[in-house]
């Protein structure tokens, strides 16, 4: 169980996306840390919550996300839509509805209601889809993509907000997230060198940043405990590992190793660069998603680090451990 400061024990605090990957996670901490938390998501409510502390809502629509803010003092804003991964024509509309314009009902509404505290997860991705040094909270955005634009938009809707009521925001940008249950990138991973078909693009030696999903509560959790005023924006990863870290973590957990098949990085983006002008939705972006798996994707966690006394707990053996196992089990459940 967290430490919890006795300055917050008397706070009522709402978490939005509470059955979502992350939004569950920080939900169960708050919870277990014995804080009045009261939960809201578009879907009816997940096993373990109870219906006591869950109210369904619909953040596009802002009638009915202002009831359930009565006496709040903080908000946990982590509703929003992601891992999108055969997107189509209506997916870039989607995310600026869900990301963009919830965002700014929910954000509206807390500040109506004399929130004191409002916390807006969003994404290391409104940086750009790679990076080529480590970039800290000063580096200039350059979001790519629909997810990306709509999570930076998001951040402009709720600052012009917290700036004009006075609502103290703290805009927490995560690294790439994984555990049990995830639905992203990692998950897909795993997949895919459980099924054999994962080769090597490259040689695996650059960076990536990945954050463990119960860490991520965690430094939600230590936000929330010192009193907030103004706008911050703060980087949160554990330290950057490299592509063939996390193959290997990956494999020694599943008791499979890819073939010692590999492609030279420049070769790769060759013949993706190529595919990718064949008029084909499937290859239209592979390119993109091949220089993605190559490039370095590191960021500068200083500033969250030393203002919150802050460091991750899960390394990343442990996580893919557990995130693995967690695949297992369910994937035996699927068949």
């Amino acid at each position: 169980m967290a430490k919890v400061s006795n300055n917050i024990r008397g706070n009522r605090i709402l978490i939005t996306g509470a059955n979502g990957f992350l939004g569950r996670s920080i939900f169960d901490l708050f919870q277990a840390s014995g804080l009045s938390v009261l939960a809201t998501d578009l879907g009816a409510v997940s096993s373990g919550v109870s219906n006591a502390f869950y109210r369904k809502a619909d953040i596009t629509k802002g009638e009915e996300i202002k009831p359930i803010l009565e006496n709040a003092t903080t908000v946990i804003h982590a509703a929003g839509l992601a891992h999108v991964f055969s997107p189509d024509a209506n997916s870039g509309e989607k995310f600026r509805l869900i990301n963009e314009i919830g965002t700014e009902n929910v954000a509206a509404a807390a500040a109506e209601a004399g929130v004191r505290h409002f916390v807006l997860i969003s994404s290391v991705s409104v940086y750009g889809p790679y990076t080529d040094e480590a970039y800290d909270e000063q580096r200039l955005c350059d979001p790519v993509g629909p997810y990306a634009q709509s999570k930076y938009n998001a951040e402009l809707r709720a600052t012009k907000i917290a700036q004009k009521s006075g609502m103290a925001l703290t805009i927490v940008r995560l690294a790439t997230l994984y555990g049990e249950g995830d639905p992203g990138n990692v998950g897909r991973l795993i997949e895919t060198i459980d099924k054999g078909c994962f080769f090597w693009v490259g040689n695996g030696s650059n960076r990536k940043s990945l954050l463990y999903k119960g860490d991520a509560a965690r430094a939600v959790m230590a936000i929330i405990q010192r009193p907030a005023s103004g706008v911050n924006i703060f980087n949160i990863s554990a330290p950057p590992c490299t592509m063939r870290e996390i193959v290997e973590g990956i494999g020694d957990a599943l008791g499979k190793h890819p073939l010692p098949i590999q492609i030279p990085a420049s070769l790769a983006l060759l013949l993706s660069r190529c595919l990718s002008r064949i008029p084909n939705r499937h290859l239209g972006d592979l390119y993109q998603t091949v220089k993605k798996w190559l490039v370095e994707d590191v960021y500068d966690t200083r500033r969250f680090e030393e203002a919150f006394n802050f460091q991750t707990k899960t390394n990343l053996k442990d996580g893919l451990k557990r995130e693995v196992d967690w695949y297992k089990i369910n994937r035996k459940m699927k068949t």
